[in-house]
């Protein structure tokens, strides 16, 4: 998706309104205006602090703030870079969602996908360490709710997991004690990263479980084959859960369908932004 600077105020407005309902649900009465002034999206200046090539496509950036000296944000939501594109002399504003925690507030980690051939992708893969980009955020209305009678389950493709990952770290970090189940989707062993954290947590976290399934694994793969909507498959029931899901639209859509048609349940969807 392409936003010009100009769409930033109306962007902002409405995700300004998505912060004020949110507060206003989970903070009492006298924290309500100073924490939804802090939220309130804003423009911001952050410095390339380390890059890390996760695999031959996903690059992970890890920002310091520059001009701000913390950034509140919920877990699952996402900030805009502003792109510059010389050709037409407008800028634009790509959106990623942030796999950091909000306790690290000074520090912010994004995912980009290089395979995917967009602008976003592309400017990312532009920047070294030491350089400035120009953001803004907080945005989205997707993170976690005040589900604490049901179970958790998290699904994603590709780099999807990016906000899945800070809610699950959020509520580690809280002593979640609810089941939390993670259906990640890749395509092959190549595409495969952040798998020995998975494995920690697994460890670490009784309540917490994840399956990772490939699409076009190679024959001497011995895990989960098969494209991540096929692991619902074995949930006969979903009347007890809670589910949040991040990728691409098709993959949202059917993953919605197929819980529709298991019962009923709460569905928290993002679309994930290809970068183009």
């Amino acid at each position: 998706m392409i936003f010009s600077v100009a769409h930033y105020l109306q962007i902002s407005i409405e995700a300004h309104e998505n912060v004020r309902k949110l507060s206003q649900q989970l903070l009492p009465d006298q924290a309500r205006f100073s924490t939804f002034l802090v939220m309130t999206p804003r423009h911001f200046r952050a410095k390339v602090l380390c890059v890390r090539q996760l695999t031959q496509d996903v690059r992970e950036l890890t920002l310091a703030l520059v001009d701000i000296p913390r950034f509140v944000f919920l877990p699952g939501q996402s900030i805009a870079l502003t792109i510059p594109d010389a050709a037409s002399g407008l800028s634009f504003l790509r959106y990623y969602s942030l796999v950091s925690l909000p306790s690290s507030s000074h520090q912010l980690v994004l995912l980009f996908n290089a395979g995917e051939k967009g602008k976003g992708a592309t400017f990312a893969l532009e920047h070294l360490v030491g350089e400035e980009l120009e953001c803004s955020g907080p945005f989205g209305s997707f993170h976690l709710h005040e589900d604490s009678e049901r179970d958790l389950l998290f699904i994603g493709t590709g780099t999807g997991i990016a906000p899945l990952w800070s809610m699950l770290s959020s509520l580690f970090e809280q002593s979640c004690s609810q089941s939390m189940t993670l259906l990640w989707g890749l395509r092959s062993e190549s595409d495969i990263y952040y798998l020995d954290e998975l494995q920690k947590w697994a460890d670490c976290y009784k309540n917490f479980s994840f399956i990772l399934t490939l699409s076009q694994p190679a024959h001497h793969w011995r895990g989960k084959r098969g494209r991540v909507t096929h692991l619902l498959q074995e949930f006969s029931h979903v009347d007890h859960l809670a589910v949040y899901v991040c990728g691409n639209r098709k993959m949202v859509a059917e993953v919605t369908g197929l819980l529709q048609c298991k019962g009923m349940c709460p569905v928290y969807r993002e679309r994930h932004h290809e970068g183009k």
